[in-house]
């Protein structure tokens, strides 16, 4: 599939503000609140995975959101390479975020 666009649909759009804005820092939170902005975001997530369309109509992509000065985020894209569409996303299975300290860090428990 190469560099081809993954468009985010307002599914993805609104789990995003469902599950992923709650765990940035206010700053980020404040700015990431414009649909405009996340879509932005989400477009770029899209076009940093590396997808291959051989066998898969529907693919979950692990990836991590960077967020500046903040631990990443890790994430599952699902994605339709068919439509070229981001359907959802969701915290990845298997990470726990713990805060200790007033720090905030994801660890993987398998």
């Amino acid at each position: 599939m190469g560099q081809e666009t993954i468009h985010p649909t307002n599914h993805a759009i609104d789990r995003f503000k469902e599950r992923v804005l709650p765990l940035l820092p206010d700053d980020s939170r404040t700015r990431m609140k414009n649909k405009k902005n996340i879509k932005q975001r989400l477009y770029g997530l899209a076009r940093r995975a590396e997808i291959s369309t051989e066998g898969h109509q529907i693919l979950h992509l692990q990836v991590f959101l960077a967020i500046h000065d903040y631990p990443p985020i890790p994430l599952t894209l699902v994605i339709n390479t068919a439509k070229k569409i981001l359907v959802t996303l969701y915290i990845s299975s298997g990470w726990v975020m713990d805060e200790s300290n007033g720090r905030i860090v994801w660890r993987w428990c398998a």
